[in-house]
């Protein structure tokens, strides 16, 4: 074997180990999709062998939807000039997890285009922890609905979305009667208690479409998208009654009450604010009405 030929044995090694051991799933295909490479990490992914893989496609190895999947961004590597990133979600062991992709072109010496390849690495728990923080500031932290900045977000896009097709909306603001009472008389965490089961029971006279968050303290808001007035009205009959024949445990027998106001989108309340503003007040002319009661602007 000559000095050359045994260098070149050498360097194949070298990257063979690097391969094997980079703790990253690598392979290379050639132009049809046929596997030309895979290193060891590929073979452990998926349980099988890497003879297994030499001379197949994605579409004899994989189900269509991931082969699919990984046909696309090979013909995008054919196409490109330089490695490029791309997620994919992969089932493994019966679940989907997420990888992190580098594709990219394989040239010959002289400069033609032979073969695709890629290295990638599970991004999954980035992934989890990326939706939990996502999770964290979207939600209320006590109650567990929409926060006030998450929820005014949806409610724009379902504003938007009325004005577009010309669908109703309507919008009910809720404010738990004398809660300050509440915290004074029995304490902040029975206070705590209240509002977290206050929101169990609206959520469950909401439909799948709606929406609900806190805008503060105990004053709460629903999205109701395609959702017209008298419905509206009607929904928020049933919740009132709902809440005003709730008698938590911890207030040792007092009744807990709300009011309501309702507003819908409409030639007169066209922004959001004007919407959201016109519930709002509504709702304080359920409060001066006695409290316990709905009221639409």
């Amino acid at each position: 074997m000559s000095q050359e030929s045994d260098w070149s044995q050498r360097q194949l090694q070298i990257f063979k180990a690097i391969a094997d051991n980079a703790g990253a799933v690598i392979g290379a295909k050639s132009l049809d999709g046929k596997y030309l490479y895979v290193n060891q990490q590929y073979g452990k992914l998926f349980h099988r062998p890497l003879a297994d893989f030499l001379g197949q496609t994605d579409a004899q190895l994989f189900p269509p939807e991931i082969a699919a999947q990984f046909r696309r961004a090979d013909v995008m590597a054919q196409k490109a000039t330089q490695a490029f990133s791309v997620e994919e979600v992969v089932p493994v062991d019966g679940l989907e997890r997420d990888f992190l992709s580098m594709k990219f072109p394989i040239f010959s010496e002289d400069g033609v285009l032979f073969a695709t390849g890629l290295v990638a690495a599970d991004i999954s728990k980035i992934k989890d922890l990326q939706r939990q923080l996502q999770n964290m500031a979207d939600h209320d932290v006590l109650t567990t609905c929409f926060n006030r900045r998450k929820i005014m977000e949806i409610a724009a896009l379902h504003l938007k979305k009325a004005k577009r097709y010309q669908q109703e909306l309507s919008v009910l603001v809720f404010d738990l009667d004398n809660f300050k009472q509440v915290n004074d008389n029995f304490g902040h965490a029975v206070g705590d208690c209240v509002l977290i089961g206050f929101v169990e029971r609206v959520n469950a006279e909401l439909r799948k479409p709606d929406e609900l968050g806190r805008l503060g303290g105990e004053e709460f808001i629903a999205i109701l998208p395609d959702t017209s007035a008298a419905a509206a009205t009607a929904l928020a009959e049933r919740i009132r009654k709902k809440i005003a024949s709730w008698y938590p445990a911890a207030l040792q027998g007092q009744m807990q009450s709300c009011s309501i106001g309702i507003a819908g989108y409409s030639v007169s309340l066209q922004s959001l604010d004007e919407l959201v503003a016109a519930a709002d007040h509504a709702m304080y002319q359920a409060k001066a009405s006695g409290r316990n009661c709905v009221r639409s602007f």
